[in-house]
């Protein structure tokens, strides 16, 4: 019995019937123009803006039945000053309509504080935030380094199998640049938190 439960892991985490690694990236990679794109493996590619900042994009799989749906993840990483660990969910509020960005996390340190004082200084940031379509958002800070990552509604491909279809949910050039300048205004403000 033991014998048998790599296999089946090896089964669960198998990709889904008809996901082409790295076909919707090269379709993002289009969306991203004329930004700098450098392919780094099949379903991985590294974004550089003019500013300087790098930003790597993930394609990630989720299988669904008889269907299944191709997200990418964007991780913008840097170096700070901040000692203790803390995770920072960015979630719009508002059920029917949008109103505003809540920012949430269960760390109580000083730095957390401090994080969430920084960001309320600066409402732009937020307004930015609230414009953008995505699903998740999520600051984190850890030994001595941070992240964020943003998983943006469209750039994503839903794949099925019962009726056949795929269907591509382009990025525009409007959310592009909502999604590109929360990168740098976050980035900047993680920069500030060191000074």
């Amino acid at each position: 019995m033991i014998g048998l439960l790599p296999s089946l892991n090896r089964f669960w985490r198998r990709d889904p019937p008809g996901y082409q690694p790295g076909r919707t990236l090269d379709r993002l990679s289009n969306n991203l123009r004329p930004y700098a794109c450098e392919r780094l493996a099949a379903s991985q590619l590294r974004l550089t803006l003019p500013q300087g900042p790098v930003i790597d994009v993930c394609e990630q799989v989720q299988s669904l039945f008889l269907a299944h749906i191709v997200t990418h993840r964007f991780r913008l990483r840097g170096r700070t000053a901040f000692a203790e660990p803390l995770v920072l969910q960015i979630i719009t509020g508002g059920w029917l309509r949008r109103n505003g960005v809540i920012y949430r996390t269960k760390a109580k340190h000083g730095s957390a504080q401090r994080l969430l004082t920084m960001l309320r200084q600066y409402p732009q940031i937020g307004a930015t935030l609230e414009k953008l379509d995505f699903r998740r958002a999520t600051l984190s800070v850890q030994d001595g380094g941070w992240q964020l990552d943003i998983e943006h509604f469209a750039a994503s491909e839903v794949v099925s199998r019962l009726p056949a279809s795929r269907r591509y949910l382009r990025l525009e050039a409007e959310q592009r640049r909502l999604l590109l300048s929360s990168f740098l205004m976050i980035g900047q403000l993680m920069e500030k938190c060191d000074e």
